[in-house]
């Protein structure tokens, strides 16, 4: 949000110097992200969070600065607004009134409030006016459309005017459109619609996308003599599918699509109206339309103040407190000696509940001013829902960097021809509605497609690649079916069958989990791959461990190679070595030359050294064993 310190000075009386006001505000929340000194203004930009949408106005920038200096907030124009020299705008009978008739639906469009104003010159706007655009990064078009946006960035309720007689029919219907209708906007872009934009028809065509975008066909140009004033309150989420779908972004959807000051309506019109009489002449011609079906009057919250203090962890006096909320435009009224009820304006619509007051209170008080405390409490023993051990990403991940891979991290998003690479139905997957290009138009159900294409793009460049990747996919075909899964994911270019059998028999074993490796693993015209469920995995780990203490006593270490039919499954050949005698600490496979096996075994004796002939022995029953289950031949 930009905001000329010029402008700020016509509503609160500012000593601060820039740096100074920058600093002060962005203690309280409004941060700065750059200082522009522009001639003899000094142009800020602030950056306004999602939550306060009160502060993407000069009016509440000024009101911000005002309750952090303690200061009042002045108006430059008259404070009522009830009357003007050339017309009407509450209260007395206008001289013309011009048909209209407008048809809306407050579940859609909760309040419409408007004017219509006869006899205007458009034409461009006086210097004082441009000079004001301009210093807020706007684009002066003519004195009408520039009141509008002038009045919306100083007040904060965005206002579209209408050429009158451009209306089809003096009508104004407010709808949600059927989707695939073709609107063309004010700047000249034309749009199909998405199912359940909010628009405005007359008896022949849509002639406004509300809240984001007004229609080239009643546009204001050099010839509109009549007008239509509209100052809407729009339903904000809406606003926010209509403006994501369409890609289509503008300074009112941002402020609808947060919540609009729908109090603020009548007042923004009158502004405007002020206003137009003065520089563009004519008079009103109607009475003021505000379709509503309720009021939109302050509401009340109740505070305890020992509850506040308790959140806080400090003691603020209350005298203090009442201070804080009557600088923040809030009424306050005593209830009893702990408790007090809170009258908050319309334009704040971040502060429903005692909590939002009381931070509130935190944050004009100072954060700063907090003592240093450590927390307190017992330490939680259950884990919570959400829960999650990364620590055991951790180790899963530096086994496979330990092995030679290189982590990655890719997008969620594919598209169909990568689909498509892995035989994979688009019809069975999930699919965005808005996607911002076909690159990025489904949810990945498997990481393979982006590690594939990790390996292609790395291919002129490294000679060995291996990578891995361990993130979400995403299942089913419908958001009812949908769920998510974490999966382990690898690819090499280098490493043979066996030795990704090896590392993911290691990776297994640390985990605790007794499953045959291969079935993960698939050869591919580039490499091995291989994908795991890490959410299987992780259900499966056994975390309990047993720790033996290290031998005493050395052990003894032999290959014993043997001739053996080359169908028979490696794993089966060592579990029958292992199981002849409990002095065989381990078993591992070592290299194959065609039908020859050779396995490394290591002899272990904890209660002593072992001698010679007891290896033998055990060695021979060993090499009988292997010759009556698979006819083997030691070589």
């Amino acid at each position: 949000m930009l905001a000329p310190l010029s402008w700020l000075k016509e509503y609160v009386d500012i000593k601060l110097s820039p740096k100074e006001l920058s600093e002060k505000l962005t203690e309280v929340g409004l941060s700065t992200e750059k200082i522009i000194r522009q001639g003899d203004d000094v142009i800020f930009d602030f950056e306004v969070t999602p939550n306060r949408p009160d502060l993407l106005s000069i009016l509440g920038i000024a009101r911000e600065i005002a309750a952090i200096e303690s200061k009042n907030i002045k108006f430059p124009f008259p404070g009522a607004l009830l009357t003007h020299p050339k017309g009407v705008i509450e209260g007395l009978k206008p001289k013309k009134n011009l048909p209209i008739k407008i048809q809306t639906d407050s579940k859609i469009n909760p309040r419409f409030t408007g004017i219509i104003i006869d006899g205007i010159k458009v034409q461009e706007s006086p210097d004082w006016l441009k000079e004001r655009l301009i210093k807020i990064g706007q684009r002066p078009i003519n004195n009408i459309v520039d009141i509008t946006n002038y009045v919306m960035f100083e007040l904060g309720n965005p206002i579209h005017a209408f050429d009158y007689k451009k209306i089809g029919g003096s009508l104004m219907k407010v709808h949600q459109a059927k989707g695939t209708e073709l609107f063309t906007s004010v700047d000249g872009v034309s749009y199909h619609l998405p199912k359940n934009a909010v628009v405005i028809s007359d008896t022949d065509q849509i002639i406004d996308l509300c809240g984001i975008k007004g229609g080239l066909n009643t546009g204001t140009y050099d010839k509109t003599k009549t007008i239509f004033l509209r100052v809407p309150v729009e339903v904000p989420v809406l606003i926010r599918r209509t403006s994501m779908s369409l890609g289509l972004r503008s300074e009112a959807s941002s402020i609808f699509e947060r919540g609009v000051n729908a109090g603020g309506t009548v007042d923004a019109l009158k502004r405007c109206v002020e206003l137009i009489l003065d520089t563009a002449g004519g008079e009103i011609a109607s009475g003021l339309f505000d379709i509503k079906r309720e009021d939109f009057k302050p509401w009340n919250v109740d505070i305890n103040l020992e509850r506040l203090n308790k959140i806080l962890g400090i003691e603020i006096p209350k005298t203090k407190v009442v201070d804080i909320l009557e600088r923040l435009n809030l009424e306050v009224e005593k209830i009893n000696n702990t408790k007090l009820e809170i009258t908050v304006p319309t334009y704040r619509n971040d502060l429903k509940i005692e909590e939002d007051i009381i931070e509130e209170v935190a944050r004009l008080y100072g954060y700063n001013n907090f003592s240093k405390t450590l927390p307190i409490g017992e330490i939680p023993t259950q884990k919570v829902p959400y829960f999650k051990d990364y620590l055991i990403d951790e180790k899963v991940k530096n086994l496979l960097k330990a092995s030679g891979f290189s982590e990655i991290y890719s997008y969620s998003l594919i598209s169909e021809n990568d689909l498509s690479s892995f035989d994979i139905n688009s019809d069975k997957v999930l699919r965005v509605d808005n996607p911002v290009s076909r690159e990025f138009e489904y949810l990945r159900p498997t990481l393979k497609i982006n590690l594939l294409k990790a390996l292609l793009q790395n291919k002129p460049n490294f000679e060995k690649i291996n990578l891995f990747e361990l993130g979400k996919v995403y299942l089913g075909r419908t958001l009812d079916e949908a769920k998510e899964e974490y999966r382990l994911c690898g690819i090499s270019n280098n490493k043979s069958f066996y030795e990704i059998k090896g590392i993911l028999e290691r990776l297994l074993e640390e985990l605790s989990i007794d499953e045959d490796p291969s079935k993960f693993i698939e050869i591919i015209n580039e490499g091995v791959i291989f994908e795991i469920s890490y959410s299987d995995l992780l259900n499966k780990m056994k975390p309990g461990k047993i720790f033996k203490p290290i031998p005493k006593y050395p052990p003894v270490i032999e290959d014993l190679t043997i001739s053996i039919n080359e169908k028979i499954p490696t794993k089966e050949i060592a579990e029958e070595i292992i199981k002849q005698n409990p002095l065989i600490e381990s078993v591992s496979f070592k290299s194959m030359y065609k039908d020859n096996r050779t396995f490394h075994i290591v002899y272990q004796n904890s209660e002593g050294n072992l001698a010679t002939k007891e290896v033998a022995k055990i060695r021979g029953k060993i090499i009988e064993a292997l010759k009556q289950k698979f006819k083997a031949k030691v070589t």
